[in-house]
């Protein structure tokens, strides 16, 4: 008789986790819309709260406000030559040579300084700034986990690391009024000419030395205290999906093509340092294996916990349900993003998705 109950307690537990992914994972004509956070324009004070303690500043009248360094930058875009943007490029390849080399395009590079058989660089990517380091032919990247209001000047010292410290020029910036797509957000400075002071000893704590540094894994909620955030046996640093351990099914396959679909022209699969990041509640979408791209699969739930900086967001692209056509031949996932929108139909056939993508409306 106590078999019996255990059979019984199993098929309702299966039965409740099936109910959910279905729930979660397929429109019922019941969907409600997403909730986002009216907008506000943030204070000065808490602006300077948010620093972070690892990150000290002064003022140096000296050096360009972050109004003068727009300026000079837009006037830059506006004189469009194709010798003269060719001719920037090439300096700039030449200038960050080393970095580029051991990092690859996961970075667009600040500055770069060469000591002994050392090299030391500041790199920006979707997450923020980074720290970049190479010793003893071996590079390693350090988010520097600074507030979403900090902004770098183009212009930087040309000796930036000395001992466990680095100097770097920039301001606190600000959203300065409500926008949306096609144009990025207005911003102004908050406080302006300053000199950051930012302790590396802080920077590259890596608790679990699995080469996240704990800034970063805390920024995008991996566990800095484990190597091996999902318990799948593969490191965060080279892991796919290191927040969910990969399933191999009929669903996790359609949102795992549909993921790679618009990176087939590229693999970025190696980029240590970059993600394809979206938001669902789907357990077939958590559980994803794409191969040209690595990814992060949050919860709903985690939308407004992450601190991105003051970029079109971390992540821009959205994926939504699966919706099935009346005679369940044809399944539907509408896609978006800061470029348009629209969705993909897949047939599964022969053990196989076939997919086409369409566009609905581009900005």
């Amino acid at each position: 008789m106590k078999s019996f109950y255990s059979s019984i307690l199993l098929i309702s537990l299966f039965s409740c986790k099936q109910y959910e992914i279905e729930k979660n994972c397929f429109e019922d004509g019941k969907e409600k819309d997403t909730k986002y956070k009216e907008f506000k324009i943030d204070t000065p004070e808490e602006i300077l709260k948010a620093n972070p303690s690892h990150v000290k500043f002064s003022i140096n009248k000296d050096l360009k406000t972050y109004e003068e360094e727009f300026n000079d930058e837009r006037k830059s875009m506006s004189d469009y030559d194709e010798n003269a943007w060719k001719k920037r490029t090439e300096e700039y390849n030449a200038k960050f040579g080393d970095l580029r080399k051991n990092f690859g395009e996961q970075f667009l590079y600040k500055n770069i300084q060469k000591e002994n058989n050392d090299t030391y660089g500041i790199g920006e990517n979707q997450f923020g700034y980074w720290f970049l380091e190479v010793k003893n032919n071996i590079p390693n990247a350090y988010y520097l986990g600074l507030s979403n209001f900090t902004h770098f000047n183009n212009n930087q010292p040309e000796n930036f690391v000395s001992g466990n410290k680095l100097l770097t020029y920039g301001s606190f910036i600000r959203i300065s009024e409500n926008w949306g797509y096609p144009f990025g957000p207005p911003k102004e400075a908050v406080k302006d000419q300053l000199v950051f002071e930012i302790d590396l000893d802080e920077v590259r704590k890596d608790s679990d030395k699995d080469r996240f540094n704990n800034l970063f894994e805390r920024l995008i909620l991996l566990n800095p205290n484990s190597a091996d955030t999902d318990n799948d046996g593969i490191s965060d640093f080279t892991d796919i999906n290191p927040l969910h351990k990969s399933e191999k099914s009929k669903f996790t396959d359609l949102y795992s093509q549909v993921v790679d679909h618009d990176y087939k022209s590229f693999d970025f699969s190696k980029n240590n340092y970059s993600f394809a990041g979206y938001f669902s509640d789907c357990d077939y979408f958590q559980k994803i294996k794409p191969t040209h791209v690595k990814v992060l699969v949050y919860p709903e739930k985690e939308r407004f916990n992450l601190k991105s900086d003051y970029k079109l967001n971390m992540f821009s692209q959205y994926l939504g349900k699966i919706k099935r056509d009346k005679d369940g031949k044809k399944f539907f996932i509408n896609y978006g993003s800061g470029e348009g929108g629209g969705f993909v139909e897949a047939i599964y056939q022969n053990g196989k998705w076939i997919l086409s993508k369409q566009s609905t409306h581009a900005i």
